[in-house]
């Protein structure tokens, strides 16, 4: 009937779940909103302080370290896991014997705790293996110094962002595979079969079909924008990293802003107050979705124009 009112059907069906969010996500959020404008800490009740807090943390090298850390964890591993994840796609796409097992057998790490894979990749497994072979196994002329060969000191900053940024992507680039597989598998077989009619070769079908398809999907550019935000709260295998590096102290060159903020909270609660924790917890959220908004934009741009 025209001029009826709406039902009110679907909005009694969504209810629930709209409360439940509000409950999980919005309270939390509007209480460390409320902290971070107070000194709480172990030795204070809370007193209303406006924006100090803000002052002090923006003021504070620590918090511009783990920015600058944060920053390069999230450019690397997302970079990381995009390219890993497309060599993987490049060896299971087409007609490849047996691709279901492998495509099957590479994402078992998506399963695998990071704080496992940390571990993993630590200096006590994978390094500590891969130093006995290249120092005593292979001790190959141009490579050696006497009877000795290569050693990979842990210490080294190259050693460990990289030992970290891999150990990343083996977490999460299978799951970038995975998606761009399905894109890929989207795209008309007629496109790749005329490219081989017309003799191209697979450089030239990578850069003319391949990757416009994949740069030109909306489901890439919403997986990237979702690690992207994943990546600024990183914790785990930073964190275990931190361990195995003895570096338990506020300020090192591995804190991400989580693990920053778990350092403050657990080694320095009387050094720190809470509500600074707080504040940090409250700008690392707005980094990233102020972050997500731009990759959207950025990403999206094409496909949503048309």
């Amino acid at each position: 009937m025209a001029g009826s009112m709406p039902s009110l059907k679907p909005i009694v069906f969504i209810l629930p779940c709209l409360i439940v969010m509000l409950l999980v996500g919005a309270y939390p959020i509007a209480y460390s909103v409320y902290l971070s404008t107070t000194n709480l800490s172990a030795e204070n009740q809370g007193e209303f302080i406006g924006f100090e807090n803000y002052a002090i943390i923006l003021g504070d090298p620590n918090f511009w370290n783990s920015a600058r850390v944060t920053l390069f964890y999230v450019g690397a591993t997302v970079a990381a896991e995009l390219l890993f994840g497309l060599f993987l796609t490049l060896l299971l796409f087409g007609d490849v014997r047996g691709k279901r097992f492998f495509e099957s057998y590479v994402s078992v790490p998506i399963a695998i705790s990071p704080i496992v894979v940390g571990i993993l990749f630590s200096p006590n497994v994978i390094l500590d293996d891969l130093n006995t072979l290249f120092y005593y196994g292979m001790c190959i002329a141009p490579l050696c110094s006497g009877n000795t060969g290569i050693f990979f000191d842990v210490s080294q900053p190259q050693v460990y962002y990289t030992m970290i940024i891999a150990s990343d992507a083996f977490i999460w680039g299978p799951l970038f595979m995975m998606v761009m597989l399905a894109i890929l598998r989207g795209v008309p077989k007629e496109l790749f079969e005329a490219a081989d009619v017309d003799g191209a070769s697979d450089l030239h079908k990578f850069r003319y079909l391949t990757l416009p398809s994949l740069i030109g999907s909306p489901a890439l550019g919403v997986m990237i924008t979702l690690r992207v935000v994943d990546s600024f709260r990183s914790f785990e295998i930073p964190y275990a990293w931190s361990f195995w590096l003895g570096y338990e102290r506020v300020g090192t060159p591995i804190d991400t802003f989580s693990v920053l903020m778990f350092k403050m909270f657990t080694y320095s609660s009387f050094e720190f107050p809470l509500a600074q924790i707080a504040a940090i917890a409250l700008m690392l959220l707005v980094v990233s979705l102020v972050s997500s908004w731009v990759i959207l934009r950025l990403l999206t741009k094409d496909w949503r124009g048309q």
